[in-house]
C-alpha cells in the first residue's frame, strides 16, 4: 500500500518523541512493518507490549495501519497475511485483539489507532469491555479511520494525526486526547471518509485520564518567545491597558466571550487581537515544521542567511549571537501580512530555508502539507524558484539602481533594490540633492546600504544594474559615476538599463512597453538572431527618416545598433529607438574610427553582451588595452542599454506592485 511505511514510521516517531507522545521507544519491538507479518507475529508483539506496559505501570498505545477486511455486521480483520481475501484464521480479528489487550491483568489503559478500510468494525463488544477479566476497571480510547462500511484512503488518519501531534491544538489543554476537540480537527482535515472514536472510562483508580500526546500548542504558552509575547502584549494594550492576556490559549477564550467587540476597545483593536491569534497559530505550526525538516542541519550562519534571504531586517538578523530559530519564525509570523491572510514572510522564510538547505525546487513533503494548510503553496514555490535563479551563473546578490528624473536632465532620487536570484530582499529610496554631488552621494549610500546584505550571504556584490531615463542615460554613462573616489565600473560589472519599462514615455503605458520587451526577448531567442540590426547614416539624417524606417519593422523585432552618432537630434532619435526596442548599442564617442572592427567585435561577443563591454571598459581603465583579447578592445568604444529576461522579470514585478496611498491604513495601524 502506497505511503503505508512512511505513515507508520512518522506516527511511531511522533509517539516515541519525549516532547510529544512520550512512549518508550523499544526499537524493532515497537514497530513492525511488512506485508507478510502473519497473525501469530502480530499477536505475540501485542502480548509482549501489554506485558511491558503492565510492568511499567503505564497505558499501552497500539496502532494498526494497513489493509482491513470484513462485511457488514462482521468484525474487522487486519490483513497480516499479505493477501486479500485470505482465510480469516490467517489474519487478526481486531475487536478480539483489542478486547484481549484491554483485559490483560494490570494494564492501566489502552489507546488504539486503527487506520484501515472498514475500521469502524474494530470496536470490541461492550460486555468484553465492561465484564471482562478486569471487570470493567479499564480505560479505553479507540480512534478509527472510517465507518464499518467505508474505505479509507492514503493513510489519511495516521498522516493527519501525526501532523496534529507535531503541531498541537490551541485551547485543547496540556494533552491531546481522543475527544471532541481532536475529532473536530480530524474531520476538518480528512475528506472522503468518516473518522470516528469510541471511548470507555472505568478505571477510576488508575490515575489521570488517557492522553495521546502532549499538546505542543499549549505547552509553549508558558514560554512564548519574546517576539510573540510582545505581539500579544501590544494587541491587548490597545483594547484595555489593564487587561492581562499572556498565553495563546487565553486569547480565544477571551474573544469567544466577546463575539463582537469589547468595552474600552475599538473594533480595529479587537480585530488585531484576532490577527495575533492567527499569527501565533501559524508561527507555532511553522516552527514545528521547520524544526523537523531543517532544524538538524541549521547552523547560526545558515539561519542568519535564511532570515536575510527571507527579507527580515538587517538590524534583526545581524547581531551576534543571531536570533534563535523561534525568534526568526515569530518575527516572520508577526510581521508578515496576516491582515490579508497571506503570511508572506513565513512563506519566504520557509522558501529561504529550502534554498539554504540545497533542496533545489523540490519541497519536502512536510513543507508541502504545511503550505497547503496555510494556502501558501504558490507563494513558497514562486519564492524558491526566484532564489534558485542564477542570472550570472552564481547565487550572488545583485543591486538594481533606478535613477529617477523630474522630467528634465536632473536626477532627483535613486531607488535601490537588492536581489538574490530574482527574489527582492529589500529596497530603499535615496533622495538626491541638486547638482552632481547629490547623485554621487546617493549612489554611494545605495552601494553602502547593500554591502551588509551581501556580507551575510558570504558573496561579493559584483553586479549592479543602473536604469535611467533617456537623457540621463545618454549624458551620464553609469559605469563612469564616481562612487567612493572611483568609477563605478572599476569595482562592479555595471549593466546599463533603460527605465522606460518602469516609467514609460507619455504616449505609452507600462503594459505597452512590457509587450515590446516580450517581443524583443522572443526575437533574441530566435536561432537566426546573430547580432544587432545596424542602422546606416542615411536612415538617421532626421527624426522623421528614422521614424519612417522603424515603421517598417515591428516593435521589439531587433536590437538596433549605430556605429556613429547623428549630427543633430540624437536625444530624440535615441528615445524613438528605445521605445521601439528597449535594447540599443551606440558609440561612446561622437567620432569613431574603424567602424568595421566595432561591428566585428560586437558580432563575435554578441552572446556575452553586455558583460564583455563592461570587461573591456575595466581593462581599458586599468591600462591593459588590447593585450588580452584583440577582438575585445573595440568594445571599449560602444555602450549598450541592455534588455534581457532578468530585466523584463524585474519590470514585470514592479508593474504588478501595489503602492499604498498615504491615507490608507492597515488594521494594525488603525488599532
Amino acid at each position: 500500500m502506497e505511503g503505508l511505511e512512511d505513515a507508520a514510521r512518522a506516527l511511531h516517531a511522533a509517539l516515541v518523541d519525549p516532547k510529544l507522545g512520550d512512549c518508550v521507544d523499544r526499537g524493532e519491538d515497537s514497530l513492525l512493518i511488512g506485508t507478510g507479518l502473519g497473525r501469530s507475529q502480530v499477536h505475540d508483539a501485542v502480548e509482549q507490549a501489554a506485558q511491558v506496559a503492565q510492568r511499567d505501570g503505564g497505558p499501552l498505545v497500539l496502532a494498526l495501519l494497513g489493509h482491513g477486511e470484513g462485511a457488514e455486521g462482521a468484525p474487522l480483520y487486519f490483513v497480516t497475511s499479505g493477501r486479500k481475501n485470505a482465510p480469516s484464521l490467517s489474519n487478526v480479528n481486531v475487536p478480539s485483539l483489542l478486547g484481549d489487550a484491554l483485559n490483560h491483568p494490570g494494564l492501566t489503559g489502552l489507546i488504539a489507532i486503527v487506520d484501515t478500510c472498514l475500521s469502524g468494525g474494530a470496536v470490541p463488544a461492550t460486555p468484553v469491555i465492561t465484564a471482562g477479566r478486569q471487570e470493567g476497571n479499564v480505560r479505553f480510547s479507540l480512534l478509527f479511520a472510517a465507518t464499518a462500511k467505508e474505505q479509507a484512503f492514503d493513510m489519511r488518519l495516521s498522516t493527519e494525526l501525526t501532523r496534529l501531534i507535531e503541531e498541537g491544538l490551541p485551547g485543547a489543554g496540556d494533552y491531546l486526547k481522543v475527544d471532541d476537540d481532536l475529532m473536530e480537527q480530524l474531520r476538518e482535515r480528512i475528506h472522503g471518509q468518516q473518522p470516528g472514536r469510541n471511548t470507555f472510562d472505568g478505571g477510576a483508580y488508575f490515575g489521570d485520564a488517557l492522553w495521546l500526546a502532549r499538546n505542543l500548542a499549549d505547552f509553549p504558552n508558558r514560554t512564548l518567545g519574546s517576539i510573540a509575547r510582545r505581539a500579544v502584549r501590544d494587541a491587548v494594550r490597545r483594547i484595555d491597558p489593564n487587561l492581562r492576556l499572556s498565553t495563546e490559549d487565553e486569547l480565544p477564550v477571551w474573544l469567544k466571550e466577546r463575539q463582537q467587540t469589547a468595552s474600552g476597545g475599538s473594533w480595529a483593536a479587537v480585530h488585531r487581537l484576532r490577527e495575533v491569534l492567527a499569527e501565533l497559530e501559524a508561527g507555532r505550526r511553522t516552527l514545528s515544521v521547520v524544526n523537523k525538516v531543517f532544524g538538524p542541519d541549521l547552523t547560526e550562519d545558515s539561519l542568519r542567511l535564511a532570515g536575510t534571504l527571507a527579507g527580515l531586517p538587517l538590524d534583526f538578523m545581524q547581531p551576534d549571537p543571531p536570533p534563535t530559530l523561534r525568534d526568526v519564525v515569530e518575527y516572520a509570523a508577526h510581521h508578515g501580512g496576516t491582515a490579508e491572510g497571506q503570511h508572506r514572510r513565513l512563506a519566504h522564510l520557509v522558501a529561504a530555508m529550502t534554498h539554504v538547505a540545497g533542496h533545489g525546487d523540490q519541497l519536502h513533503e512536510d513543507v508541502i502539507l504545511w503550505a497547503q494548510d496555510l494556502e501558501l503553496t504558490a507563494t513558497v514555490k514562486s519564492r524558491v524558484r526566484e532564489l534558485n535563479h542564477q542570472p550570472h551563473g552564481d547565487w550572488a546578490p545583485r543591486l538594481v539602481l533606478v535613477l529617477a528624473d523630474d522630467g528634465g536632465e536632473s536626477v532627483v532620487r535613486v531607488d535601490a533594490w537588492l536581489l538574490f536570484g530574482r527574489a527582492v530582499l529589500g529596497n530603499r529610496r535615496f533622495p538626491c540633492a541638486p547638482g552632481g554631488e547629490g547623485l554621487k552621494t546617493a549612489l554611494a549610500d545605495a552601494v553602502a546600504w547593500a554591502a551588509p546584505w551581501a556580507n551575510i550571504a558570504g558573496k561579493r556584490l559584483h553586479h549592479i544594474d543602473v536604469a535611467a531615463p533617456t537623457l540621463v542615460l545618454l549624458d551620464c554613462p553609469p559605469e563612469e559615476h564616481i562612487v567612493r573616489r572611483q568609477k563605478l565600473g572599476v569595482n562592479y560589472t555595471v549593466t546599463t538599463r533603460w527605465s522606460g519599462l518602469l516609467t514609460p514615455p507619455p504616449d505609452a503605458t507600462v503594459d505597452d512597453m512590457l509587450q515590446v520587451g516580450e517581443q524583443l526577448l522572443a526575437s533574441l531567442d530566435d536561432s537566426n538572431c546573430s547580432g544587432p540590426k545596424w542602422l546606416h547614416v542615411e536612415q538617421m539624417e532626421t527624426v522623421e527618416q528614422l521614424q519612417e524606417h522603424l515603421s517598417n519593422h515591428g516593435f521589439g523585432q531587433h536590437v538596433w545598433a549605430l556605429t556613429s552618432l547623428p549630427g543633430t537630434d540624437w536625444d530624440f532619435m535615441a528615445q524613438e529607438l528605445l521605445e521601439h526596442t528597449p535594447a540599443l548599442v551606440w558609440p561612446r564617442q561622437k567620432d569613431v574610427h574603424d567602424e568595421q572592427d566595432i561591428k566585428a567585435s560586437v558580432g563575435k561577443h554578441w552572446q556575452a553582451l553586455p558583460h564583455q563591454i563592461a570587461h573591456a571598459y575595466r581593462q581599458h581603465l586599468s591600462g591593459a588595452g588590447q593585450s588580452h583579447d584583440d577582438d575585445l578592445g573595440p568594445l571599449v568604444a560602444v555602450r549598450a542599454a541592455w534588455h534581457d529576461e532578468d530585466w523584463q522579470a524585474f519590470c514585470r514585478r514592479q508593474a504588478r506592485a501595489v503602492v499604498r496611498a498615504p491615507d490608507e491604513m492597515t488594521s494594525k495601524e488603525r488599532a
